[in-house]
């Protein structure tokens, strides 16, 4: 399901995938913090990286977690994406 590319929308639905493949709250989730912080294995970026690009329609890899290392980051990208 493709949702449209709504900044918040983006940033909420980070926050979430980020907070339940980390184990953490989602009040524990800064999105000013970078991903590295986040203790995310390989596996889980990749699965992270699918799980957007077909949410909103994109072609990405799992370098765009260093590339936009937060989540605010991350969503502003999102968001600019035709």
């Amino acid at each position: 399901m493709i949702v449209t590319k709504n900044y918040m929308d983006i940033k909420i639905w980070l926050q979430e995938q980020i907070a339940q493949e980390s184990g953490k709250q989602i009040a524990d989730t800064s999105c000013d913090e970078e991903f590295e912080n986040f203790d995310l294995d390989s596996l889980s970026l990749v699965s992270l990286s699918y799980e957007l690009e077909t949410k909103f329609d994109l072609d990405i890899g799992p370098t765009v977690f260093t590339e936009f290392n937060t989540i605010n980051k991350l969503s502003e990208w999102v968001e600019t994406q035709k």
